[in-house]
């Protein structure tokens, strides 16, 4: 094969190699977004996309029950007085309570799509906003709980 023929074959599979990992990448993106910025931009635009939405459980807003054998959960994420409410079913991280930091991934969907669930849970899917995040995993902070640990850390042995 002539020196021509092999560069332009080695471009070639290196562009496309390119192009196929640019493209998976963002077509697989994790959106992660505050609550106060979601509710700013506004929430229409993805409700295609899987987004991560951090915020603060608004304290009262919790309402939680077995429903068909899986519990369900209904609560509202704010920060800075913008909020929105999540749904979630499963089980729930061990400091998951009024107030505590919490990123929510799923996706945002109508509130008329899970009226069903809210109905069955006591609430509004539209109280907050007309859409809803529909989660499929919840993972809450707690700083507190670590702030011992930091201190324990810091503390000198003396043998």
């Amino acid at each position: 094969m002539r020196t021509i023929t092999k560069l332009g074959l080695t471009a070639s599979v290196v562009l496309g190699g390119g192009a196929f990992l640019i493209g998976s990448s963002i077509s697989h993106a994790e959106h992660y977004r505050m609550v106060d910025d979601l509710v700013r931009e506004g929430l229409a635009g993805w409700g295609d996309k899987e987004i991560k939405v951090h915020g603060f459980v608004e304290a009262g807003s919790l309402t939680e029950q077995v429903i068909a054998h899986e519990t369900q959960r209904s609560f509202v994420l704010q920060l800075n007085g913008a909020r929105v409410r999540v749904f979630d079913r499963g089980p729930k991280p061990d400091t998951f309570k009024d107030n505590a930091e919490v990123v929510a991934t799923g996706h945002l969907v109508r509130s008329s799509e899970l009226a069903g669930r809210a109905k069955a849970l006591g609430v509004r899917a539209d109280a907050e906003q007309a859409w809803v995040v529909d989660a499929t995993d919840l993972m809450a902070k707690c700083p507190e709980h670590y702030k011992d640990a930091n201190t324990l850390a810091r503390t000198p042995v003396k043998f």
